[in-house]
């Protein structure tokens, strides 16, 4: 994955036990493309929300992620892909509403609010990927 420029898939065991050499290898990615440290900041925050959750939520058993990084002009792209349930985090916003007090506010809800507000573009299709249906997710990022 450290070769941005060309956008293979990489798979990788959906087990938290993989997350910081798939994080590290996705941020090697992005410091060779030139993501600026405070742009890095975002991606970092962003690919732990989406990887986190697929982890967390996607299967029943175990299973896998696909993860792609590329370089577009000006901007860094990730993108994720599993094979878990069926799953459109763009599809409503799970936010309480602000006029709610915050002792009666539920956790959860911020973490895609956050990564549409930090990422240029962020898109979903559930679509055929590697032979079966995925969720495929992706995330453009400014470099700068």
């Amino acid at each position: 994955m450290a070769d941005a420029k060309n956008g293979s898939w990489k798979r990788f065991d959906a087990e938290m036990k993989w997350y910081e050499r798939i994080r590290d290898e996705v941020m090697a990615a992005a410091e060779e493309a030139g993501v600026s440290m405070r742009q890095q900041l975002r991606l970092e925050l962003g690919f732990e929300e989406v990887l986190v959750n697929i982890i967390s939520y996607a299967y029943d058993d175990p299973g896998y992620v696909w993860l792609k990084t590329s370089e577009e002009g000006d901007c860094f792209r990730i993108e994720f892909a599993d094979h878990g349930k069926p799953f459109d985090p763009l599809e409503k916003d799970c936010r309480p509403p602000d006029d709610l007090p915050l002792e009666k506010r539920k956790p959860g809800g911020y973490g895609i609010f956050l990564v549409k507000k930090n990422f240029k573009s962020v898109e979903y299709k559930y679509e055929e990927l590697f032979g079966q249906m995925a969720n495929h997710l992706s995330l453009l990022l400014d470099k700068e």
